[in-house]
């Protein structure tokens, strides 16, 4: 790695960030890891749930939905990189990213309306302007609030700790959304209409309201640069080589995500015939992976965070070929509850390891080029998370269909149900294969990155 550069980084703070060796107080990790909950439960339903509700009880055709939510994506992948470049510039120029994680919240509830409780009649349309407004809001306040992270402290434990703090958030925010079709007052414990309604009530409170207290909460650091480098964030970006193979793994993983999560509504409702036990497995789940995310943050501080994410990857691609073997109907029942808990388990790794390892390819960007690109970078993390799963889950969708797939049919074909397993089991597994060795042999770990920490906090 390139340690010279002729940029003088300077550091003006509206609270000053922790340097290494300083421990976070607790108060300052709940802050900072609050609004993950209400981001995650608001993406509850584009991840697997949105496009089942409005085939199901909206009518919209199964090829427009494929067709919106690759749309979206695409747009997705721009909106994110300019509401980074944006906020980068808003803090070059002395600012912080709190405004943009308030204001983006406030926006995101409105969206969230829109989009979990339309007004009939429900057209493609509706469903395509819904989303495209969701995500647009949704850009605007995470993307400032995942490079928040790498403001915070500049120390390589702490930020495990910071990411260790934020996953069980967000965990906690998906067991928030899957709790609620459990509420008495509704019939069903089926993901309907009238569930998604309320889960867009609950976003409207708890989206300012998190927001606001890590605004108040959590320190700020505003990096600003004496001469930028030639090419501004571009330069950033196309030169920077551990943040091209972290995009490049990030990807992968996130396709394969998206593959899985874009079919698991059929794969449950029309293979296995367990539809409505969907988000009862997720209650099952999503509180052991929650118990799991401080494991993973003991095994990043003691492995690195790229050996112990790599190992969890390796497992994952074994956990998923164990979908295609389990058998429909109530028989294959405590099977896919065991699958489901392991999937799970090994999917927890992901909001401990990657935000954490982004963020010392943040410092790398900073003391090679001299400019500090968080939110740009940030905003590619993003797109990576939401717009290419959606972009998974379209081509999963379409691969499917085109196998013979039928959601409309209460008993597939032969054809169907080869075509749902293997695009749902063997591809994610093949793509999740490829990020393995690029996560195990990734060129930042822990002794490096102190490295650049020492020579930014001389340089500053």
């Amino acid at each position: 790695m390139t340690s010279s550069d002729s940029a003088s980084v300077s550091t003006s703070t509206s609270a000053p960030p922790a340097t290494a060796g300083t421990r976070l107080r607790r108060d300052v990790l709940f802050a900072y890891a609050a609004p993950a909950f209400s981001q995650t439960l608001i993406h509850g339903p584009t991840g697997s749930v949105i496009q089942g509700v409005y085939a199901k009880y909206f009518g919209v055709p199964l090829h427009d939905i494929a067709l919106v939510l690759l749309v979206s994506s695409l747009f997705d992948a721009i909106a994110s990189p300019v509401a980074g470049l944006l906020s980068d510039r808003y803090c070059a120029g002395g600012g912080t990213r709190k405004p943009w994680v308030l204001g983006g919240s406030l926006m995101s509830a409105i969206a969230c309306w829109f989009l979990f409780a339309p007004s009939a009649p429900v057209t493609t349309a509706y469903f395509l302007g819904a989303l495209l407004l969701t995500y647009a809001s949704w850009a605007s306040a995470e993307v400032p609030y995942s490079a928040w992270m790498s403001e915070i402290t500049t120390d390589y434990d702490e930020r495990t700790r910071l990411a260790t703090w934020r996953g069980v958030a967000m965990y906690g925010g998906s067991m928030a959304f899957a709790a609620i079709p459990y509420l008495p007052m509704f019939p069903t414990p089926d993901f309907t209409p009238a569930s998604l309604r309320a889960t867009a009530v609950v976003a409207a409170i708890v989206l300012p309201l998190f927001a606001t207290l890590a605004v108040i909460r959590v320190p700020s650091a505003s990096f600003s640069t004496a001469k930028r480098a030639h090419g501004g964030a571009w330069t950033g970006i196309i030169h920077n080589r551990p943040l091209l193979r972290f995009a490049l793994l990030f990807f992968l993983y996130n396709l394969a995500s998206g593959v899985i999560t874009g079919l698991l509504f059929f794969y449950l409702d029309s293979h296995l015939h367990q539809g409505r036990f969907m988000a009862g497995l997720f209650l099952l789940a999503l509180p052991v992976s929650a118990l799991a995310v401080p494991l993973w943050g003991s095994l990043c501080h003691r492995y690195g965070k790229q050996r112990a994410w790599a190992a969890g990857v390796a497992g994952t691609v074994g956990a998923v070929l164990l979908y295609a073997l389990i058998p429909p109907g109530t028989a294959g029942t405590p099977w896919l509850v065991a699958v489901q808990v392991l999937v799970f388990l090994l999917f927890s790794g992901f909001p401990v390891a990657a935000p954490a390892m982004l963020a010392d390819v943040i410092d790398y960007g900073r003391l090679r080029f001299g400019v500090d690109n968080a939110g740009t970078y940030f905003a590619i993390y993003n797109v990576m998370y939401k717009a290419v799963p959606g972009i998974g889950a379209a081509f999963a969708i379409d691969l499917a269909q085109r196998g013979g797939f039928d959601a409309r049919l209460v008993t597939q074909s032969a054809s169907g149900t080869t075509a749902l397993l293997f695009t749902f089991c063997a591809v994610p597994a093949f793509l999740l294969a490829i990020v393995v060795p690029l996560l195990w042999y990734f060129p930042i770990d822990a002794r490096r990155q102190r490295i650049i920490a020492r020579r930014l906090k001389a340089r500053s």
